[in-house]
């Protein structure tokens, strides 16, 4: 699960712990950032073994150190951040501490493991087709995805420049506000959407986020929101997933290119040992086409022009205008004193259901992550905001031999520049 456990010993990098809100916040940091001193190995031992060291801190790691979170260790990715499984031959699956038997997500996975099991209060990852989001749904955490660019990635390893991301995963909704507050800090007041739009996906069998929406409309609508449901095609889903895909193949072969075009053996190769998996994947973004990129395209802008038609203001809405914090306005003022908007916010599962089974076929895998793309995409192509909560456990799914049911998170997902408003929302609905 870290990539170097001796870095356990106290705050490290650039400018070290500080006294602030964070303070003695314990702090985990995947395999991505740079942090002085270190070398950044993206999850691979190769690359580890030829990385320089560090010179300077990555500022989200910075900004989190001098707001008084005491840094802990590197964690663990999957390769290169390219894939949603949470398994790496190299250094180890960690173990899903909510379900031991299933995989535990990815690519963020060791940041998600340690605050699972309660090694650490702050989880760092990135998230670029869901990394921060899955994790968060199979290991039952606060994720939050934010706006695509609302922070910065200087001094990171990107995957897909396009979509990547950095994000956090939490315990509990305090600390992830908390963190939000440090790495987000609102220059607006936080404005409240005025509709709920409940997403259910076409061929998701009936079960806990189907019982779930009953008790969740009824919550909405005693605290002022209009809500409706509405059917995700598998159609419009699987568009969606096939839109992602081929455009993140496309960033990542411009990204990776330097070595990706040399021979994967030989003298001349500049490629790293990889797991299976991810070589295939690479070999895969190899061949895309400037063709296969164009029809991706257009399948991402009737993505887009979807989400935010659905999204987008219908008519004018009257409000008071307010100034709090996302904190302050989910838990301390009505709705109706916050900013509100005729904007709407989506609510969905994170992932199709509980984590996959540990030692699945890369056959069966595959199958499922266009499935699991077919909910993430959405964000990653609207460069949006998605929130996901631990509300549901997967009772379906459990097997016998389970102690418990598996976690399955459930999204609040909104229109870029909207983090506030999921916050302030979530924080409403579990007051």
């Amino acid at each position: 699960m870290y990539v170097a456990p001796a870095r356990f010993s106290g705050p490290r990098g650039q400018g070290g712990q500080k006294e602030g809100p964070l303070n003695g916040l314990r702090l985990v940091v995947k395999d991505l950032f740079a942090i002085k001193g270190e070398r950044t190995g993206q999850g691979n031992p190769d690359l580890l073994d030829s990385a320089p060291i560090e010179r300077q801190t990555a500022p989200a790691v910075l900004a989190l150190q001098q707001a008084g979170a005491d840094y802990r260790a590197r964690t663990t990715t999957d390769e290169l951040a390219y894939s949603l499984n949470g398994t790496n031959a190299h250094f180890g699956t960690p173990q899903n501490p909510r379900a031991p038997l299933r995989l535990p997500g990815g690519s963020s996975v060791g940041s998600a493991v340690a605050v699972a099991r309660g090694e650490a209060e702050i989880g760092l990852g990135t998230d670029t087709g869901g990394s921060i989001r899955v994790p968060s749904s199979y290991c039952g955490l606060y994720g939050l995805r934010p706006t695509h660019g609302r922070i910065s990635m200087t001094e990171l390893k990107p995957l897909a420049p396009r979509f990547d991301t950095v994000g956090w995963m939490t315990r509990d909704l305090a600390t992830l506000t908390q963190v939000s507050e440090v790495l987000m800090p609102a220059a607006t007041a936080t404005r409240l959407p005025a509709r709920i739009i409940l997403l259910v996906p076409e061929g998701l069998a009936a079960g806990p986020y189907q019982r779930l929406l009953g008790p969740l409309s009824r919550r909405l609508e005693s605290l002022g929101f209009q809500c409706e449901r509405r059917m995700l095609s598998q159609t419009f889903m699987a568009c969606a997933s096939e839109a992602f895909r081929v455009l993140q193949g496309c960033e990542i072969r411009r990204t990776h290119q330097a070595w990706l075009s040399t021979p994967e053996q030989g003298p001349e190769s500049r490629w790293p040992r990889l797991n299976p998996d991810i070589a295939a994947r690479l070999k895969w973004c190899m061949t895309l086409s400037d063709t296969d990129e164009l029809a991706a395209e257009a399948k991402a802008g009737t993505v887009r022009r979807w989400y935010r038609q659905q999204l987008a203001a219908s008519q004018p809405a009257s409000h008071q205008k307010g100034s709090e914090s996302a904190a302050e306005a989910g838990s301390r003022v009505p709705h109706a004193q916050a900013e509100a908007i005729s904007e709407a916010v989506f609510v969905l599962p994170t992932t199709p259901g509980a984590s996959p089974l540990l030692g699945a076929s890369l056959e069966v895998m595959e199958a499922y992550r266009h499935r699991l793309m077919g909910l993430t995409a959405l964000a990653g192509l609207n460069g949006a905001p998605q929130l996901s909560l631990p509300w549901l456990t997967d009772d379906a799914a459990r097997l016998p031999e389970e102690a418990a049911p598996p976690p399955w998170g459930v999204s609040l997902l909104g229109l870029p520049g909207r983090d506030e408003s999921l916050l302030a929302l979530a924080c409403m609905l579990e007051d």
